[in-house]
């Protein structure tokens, strides 16, 4: 479960305002959003939950995105279905205006990217300590992940620059 505020997780404002959005505009929310852009597994799947609404023509309201948890099998079990329920409640009851959601991509994005890098960085630093220096150079050289997401990143936003968190100055 998250232990984040309400008001200083921008993944779940930002997917509290995508609970607010219509069909079109949640669409074109989405676009370059994957599930493993959150940090932890309940706002992932809540995104998976979105994007396959959403992609069924559907508006991704919160009954809309419990209904499709439940149906899915993702909310079986009563203990699982309250979670699921209530985390939904809380982050469309907790939501910023709608008119947030495309910062909080950004926000979301430059977070899971700044993730993506502190992971490979680990990988490369235990590899610069453990393994034959052939495997260190291609880890190396392996940043098309990295790349990918900075793409989606700067196509969200624009932006070149550094990514700056939630009310951060750069």
């Amino acid at each position: 479960m998250d232990t984040a505020p309400a008001l200083l997780d921008p993944q779940r404002q930002f997917l509290g305002c995508l609970m607010q959005l219509p069909t079109r505009p949640a669409r074109r929310l989405l676009a370059g959003m994957r599930a493993d852009d959150m940090s932890t597994a309940l706002p992932a799947m809540v995104l998976q939950l979105a994007i396959e609404t959403v992609a069924a023509d559907r508006p991704p309201a919160p009954a809309a995105l419990f209904a499709h948890a439940v149906a899915t099998g993702r909310a079986s079990g009563d203990t699982r279905r309250r979670l699921v329920g209530r985390w939904i409640t809380d982050a469309y009851s907790d939501a910023p205006p709608a008119v947030l959601a495309d910062y909080l991509k950004a926000v979301v994005l430059a977070d899971a990217w700044r993730r993506a890098v502190a992971e490979h960085a680990a990988r490369l630093a235990q590899a610069a300590a453990e393994s034959p220096a052939e495997i260190v150079r291609d880890l190396c050289q392996d940043t098309a992940h990295l790349d990918a997401l900075w793409d989606r990143y700067t196509t969200a936003t624009g932006h070149t620059g550094p990514a700056t968190r939630l009310g951060a100055v750069a």
